[in-house]
């Protein structure tokens, strides 16, 4: 293995580690409030005018709940809009709880609010009823029902609002707040306008029902799951155990039954509601991936086959009931879904993003799918279409073209595209909000040196405002610690199949590179994840800075199988789960080790969800190089894992045996010989706990001596601080008592 020096971007900066006090970082410190990385502009939004700007703000004195603020882009002040303290709030519904967990809302208060189209009007739900705030009219509570107002949208010209409660789609008269059910049947395994639990956790598609723009239509789904595998799952808790009956579609097994339907708005005013169903073809078992209206009215939806190796874009013209096939998606592994795409106002083109040529770039098509122009192209992948200036001819995106280790908005002309223009530039992580005609955007933006700085800009790139500054002076909450905090170095090395793995490094304050220092992994290993990156550490980083405070060095590698590197490199991991991933990871640790200052008798890894799983697979197909392992949360036997994720990366069970067996943790138990930690939430909806339960009796069956630590109530992020504060405990403990031996009792101190 060719050795390649590390890339050190920190000499280029000047660190703020001389400033400060040298008050020492703990575990408990990373879960107090306020949080260590400062004030918080969350869920920032652009009202759809354009006139205002609004987020969600943690509170200081509890950074897990959430109240609606404004910042005013004249004055730059912000304002408290709600304050959740105001409101009621009842326990959450089981739909209410899947739902935030779906979406990784671990929060509490105000966790999610809709602009009206006028910019005038915000809905909200909370306490599992739904508000209104009026920048005119003092807040107003719209419904007080035991269940609970979810999936809230205004009509596209704020004459209704929609929402599901308990399985069923409704609409509000916004001039009476008179409530119409548009549908009425929805209970057991038959819902409406709810997207199901495949489509939310693994497809990245939220809605379940689209308005037309000129409020005659809404597009809806129907979910039928009964034949969706009914699993019990049983929530244990401190003070007892609740069985849920769940449906859960194991891979290999059946979906939800999904049909699109349309109702006439006009129709169903008059109380008169015939469903117009649109027509999937002969093949049923299939994905809706997506759905919206353009313009002129017709509704466009993607198709994509069980398989997911082909993805159908189908348009539907509600007038004449004609349905045509607008393009088709094929890859011979997986079609990666997105929501690159834009319909143009002003012509009958739209904007499509592919990965036929090997990465992730945007094409301008004509109404018939074919391609216009190529927008976008090179040897690196488009992340998001972020906005469309058609006045101007901009396409705005993000993308990391000098190096994955960033990311950056660029900009490209749709009549006459050459090499993108980068808006920001530097060695910073940057993720951009931008208003709805692509005339400003707010920038987030953040480097191992500094945390999260949110500023306003034109679409050129013009600085306007700063938002939030967030500069760690005295009053900043991580000020105290900055003098030990200590940088993450970048680096890559050429893994087993020649090509580049980037990682991150932590090593300890007065590092001395003749030592033998204990090393400790983080890492996810799994598709659709990209760890290494020039941003601010988060938690996962200050946790390692902890970690580097007991003498340990930490380090995250990216392997094969990881995004954001371009199909080939993602495309790796295919049927292949426990083995690229595998190899990668101790091509990391081997390299580290050649570098001299790492001691091969004591490395660790821990991870959580296939991060857990890939842990369990080092433990038991590298025990030479990972003496110790933590698994959080890990799925051991992918045939109980769902269809969409599974099915992506390994095919059919029945069909793909072999691939099924060579991913089976519980295939190599006999083998794991070195210190072994799992933890799981015992309320776990996602990577069931029943993972965790049939490894436990197959390490007791071989003889296999393991800790497990787990938590009553608690779903798949185990979330709260109490419970994030006891599992990195947990971990901490575990690698000190395994890895800081008697021979190196000063890296204990």
């Amino acid at each position: 293995m060719k050795n390649l020096s590390l890339i050190l971007l920190s000499f280029l900066f000047t660190s703020f580690s001389s400033y400060g006090s040298e008050k020492p970082l703990t575990i408990e410190r990373l879960f107090e409030s306020p949080e260590l990385e400062g004030a918080k502009m969350m869920g920032l939004k652009f009202s759809p005018n354009g006139q205002r700007l609004s987020f969600l703000k943690p509170k200081k004195s509890n950074y897990e709940v959430l109240d609606l603020w404004e910042f005013d882009l004249k004055t730059g002040k912000e304002s408290l809009l709600v304050d959740s303290a105001t409101l009621k709030f009842s326990p959450p519904t089981e739909i209410e709880k899947a739902r935030l967990e779906r979406m990784r809302i671990t929060r509490q208060g105000i966790v999610e609010y809709f602009w009206s189209e006028k910019g005038d009007l915000i809905a909200f739900p909370a306490g599992g009823d739904l508000y209104l705030y009026s920048f005119s009219k003092p807040l107003k509570r719209l419904t007080n029902n035991a269940g609970a107002e979810l999936d809230i949208r205004f009509s596209p010209q704020d004459n209704y609002l929609t929402y599901t409660r308990e399985q069923n789609l409704y609409l509000m008269n916004l001039k009476d707040q008179k409530e119409i059910p548009l549908t009425t049947t929805g209970k057991d395994s038959l819902s409406f306008g709810s997207a199901e639990f495949i489509a939310q956790e693994e497809m990245h598609r939220r809605d379940g029902y689209w308005w037309s723009a000129d409020e005659k239509w809404i597009a809806f789904t129907e979910v039928n799951e009964d034949k969706v595998k009914l699993v019990d799952r049983f929530e244990i808790n401190a003070d007892g155990v609740t069985v849920r009956k769940q449906r859960y579609p194991e891979a290999g097994s059946a979906n939800a039954q999904v049909r699109l339907g349309l109702i006439k708005v006009e129709d169903a005013l008059k109380g008169q509601i015939n469903p117009l169903w649109i027509p999937f073809g002969k093949e049923q078992d299939i994905y809706l991936a997506r759905a919206q209206w353009t313009e002129e009215g017709q509704l466009i939806y993607q198709i994509q086959s069980r398989d997911q190796k082909t993805l159908d874009i189908m348009a539907f013209n509600p007038m004449n009931q004609q349905v045509t096939k607008l393009r088709r998606e094929i890859h011979p592994h997986w079609v990666n879904l997105h929501d690159n795409w834009y319909w143009l106002k002003k012509n009958q083109n739209w904007i499509w993003a592919s990965e036929k040529s090997g990465f992730n770039h945007l094409y301008l098509l004509d109404r018939k799918g074919q391609v216009v122009r190529q927008l976008t192209q090179g040897l690196w992948p488009v992340i998001e279409l972020v906005g469309v200036d058609e006045k101007n001819d901009w396409v705005y995106f993000s993308a990391g073209i000098k190096s994955p280790l960033e990311r950056h908005l660029y900009r490209v002309s749709m009549s006459n595209p050459k090499e993108p223009e980068p808006i920001t530039e530097g060695s910073d992580w940057n993720s951009v909000v931008m208003d709805k005609e692509a005339n400003y955007f707010i920038r987030i933006f953040s480097n191992p040196r500094s945390p999260h700085q949110i500023s306003l800009h034109r679409a050129s790139g013009e600085l306007v405002s700063n938002l939030l500054e967030n500069s760690v002076n005295e009053k900043h909450p991580f000020y105290p610690y900055q003098k030990n905090y200590v940088e993450p170095e970048f680096g890559f090395f050429k893994g087993p199949s020649k090509e580049n793995i980037y990682y991150s490094l932590y090593k300890p304050k007065g590092f001395d590179p003749q030592k033998k220092y204990p090393l400790i992994v983080y890492g996810y290993g799994g598709p659709g994840t990209h760890l290494v990156g020039q941003h601010w550490p988060s938690r996962n980083g200050l946790f390692a800075n902890v970690l580097t405070t007991k003498g340990f060095v930490v380090a995250t590698f990216d392997n094969r199988g990881s995004n954001d590197r371009g199909r080939k490199f993602e495309d790796a991991l295919y049927r292949a789960f426990g083995t690229v991933e595998v190899e990668d990871q101790k091509a990391g640790v081997e390299y580290l080790i050649q570098q001299g200052f790492i001691d091969p008798t004591r490395v660790g890894f821990y991870g959580w969800s296939y991060g857990g799983y890939l842990s369990l697979m080092l433990a038991a197909k590298a025990p030479e190089t990972f003496k110790a392992n933590v698994a959080v949360a890990p799925v051991t036997d992918f045939a109980l894992y769902d269809t969409h994720y599974t099915e992506r990366f390994m095919g059919i069970p029945s069909e793909n045996k072999k691939a099924y067996k060579r991913a089976n943790v519980l295939e190599f138990v006999p083998q794991i010989k070195g210190k072994l930690l799992v933890i799981h939430g015992m309320a776990d909806d996602n990577v069931l706990f029943t993972n965790s339960t049939i490894l436990f009796k197959t390490l007791q069956e071989n003889g296999i001596l393991y800790e497990s630590v787990t938590y009553p109530g608690s779903k798949h992020g185990i979330s709260g601080k109490l419970n994030q504060t006891h599992v990195h405990k947990t971990i901490a403990d575990f690698f000190e008592r395994h890895l800081l031996n008697d021979k190196n009792e000063s890296l204990k101190k």
